[in-house]
């Protein structure tokens, strides 16, 4: 690749890089969350903590909850974090708050182990189920004492990384494939819980977003990142400390000239907005996403409601 030198002579516009090999269907957005993915020795850690997980849970299910069993990590697998959605599709889906820089987790468990561990807690058999139902309130609280032992095991797990792990909020799938753009990937482990009489399975998904603190540094050189087209640790950390100027508007409001004229301190101006209208959060002057601005401790705020479609860049038109 050849770069051209931008002189007087040459008109701005016109400056371009030299590549034949590469077609304009191959040119993306760029997006610090997931460009150049990871590389398989900076995930190592991770994985390798993984792998002693599931022994001290099944000693944690018995001697804690009084459940029989036996536990199995499956293999591993990046994917996108909305097909992970998809394919869980209404099974019981709670996130997980990692560390205290607001990452999360996503946790699934299968009907078929979800409602067998909460009859068995509620002193039953905890005999095979068909259910495919929505649990409900108190059979979503006995579950939360399964996720809660999930993640006491998870920090212990990955005490050498020094991340907790604590129960986030139920979700719904519908809800969570809003967060994730079409690119945004994830890496999943699964697990099998097999108990006396029945069994199934759960599944962790963390975010690449969320991986910062398993990450170990310096496995690369930087000829190799560059080649690979992964984004250094460094570079990384001071991309996330860069701030970003926020406004949370509410467009299309429309006002009397008089309204305007007669505008004084303490004065109430209708808008014409309905009460439902929701504001627009803009992000250095692009609108993101549908918000409503809200009040959080001693500061304001805006609640996320839905994202908006990215406005496609105006082509230039040459004469």
């Amino acid at each position: 690749m050849e770069t051209l030198t931008h002189t007087s002579s040459t008109p701005s516009q016109r400056v371009v890089l030299a590549a034949a090999d590469i077609k304009s269907e191959q040119v993306l957005p760029c997006d610090f969350r997931t460009v150049g993915g990871i590389d398989k020795a900076r995930l190592a850690p991770l994985v390798s903590a993984i792998e002693g997980f599931a022994t001290p849970f099944t000693e944690a299910l018995r001697e804690r909850l009084g459940l029989t069993s036996e536990t199995a990590l499956r293999p591993s697998e990046q994917m996108l974090c909305r097909s992970f959605l998809e394919k869980v599709g209404n099974s019981y889906l709670v996130s997980l708050k990692i560390g205290n820089h607001g990452d999360i987790a996503l946790l699934q468990i299968d009907s078929m182990l979800l409602f067998p561990i909460v009859d068995r807690l509620l002193g039953g058999a905890g005999n095979p189920s068909e259910l495919s139902r929505e649990p409900t309130d108190i059979e979503d609280q006995i579950a939360k004492e399964f996720v809660r032992l999930i993640c006491q095991q998870l920090q212990i797990t990955w005490q050498t990384f020094g991340a907790s792990v604590s129960l986030g909020a139920r979700q719904s799938s519908a809800q969570m494939q809003r967060l994730f753009s079409a690119s945004d990937s994830g890496m999943v482990f699964s697990f099998s819980v097999n108990m006396q009489t029945a069994g199934g399975d759960f599944q962790l998904m963390l975010p690449m977003a969320s991986l910062g603190s398993f990450l170990v540094e310096g496995t690369l050189a930087t000829a190799e990142f560059s080649r690979k087209g992964t984004m250094s640790a460094r570079f990384a950390g001071k991309m996330l400390n860069t701030t970003f100027g926020l406004e949370l508007a509410l467009p299309g409001g429309k006002v009397p000239a008089t309204d305007l004229l007669n505008l004084s301190v303490g004065t109430v101006l209708p808008l014409g907005l309905s009460v439902r209208t929701p504001a627009v959060l803009k992000i250095e002057g692009h609108a993101s996403f549908e918000a409503v601005p809200i009040r959080t401790g001693q500061h304001r705020g805006a609640q996320l409601l839905d994202r908006l479609p990215q406005a496609q860049p105006e082509t230039e038109t040459t004469i």
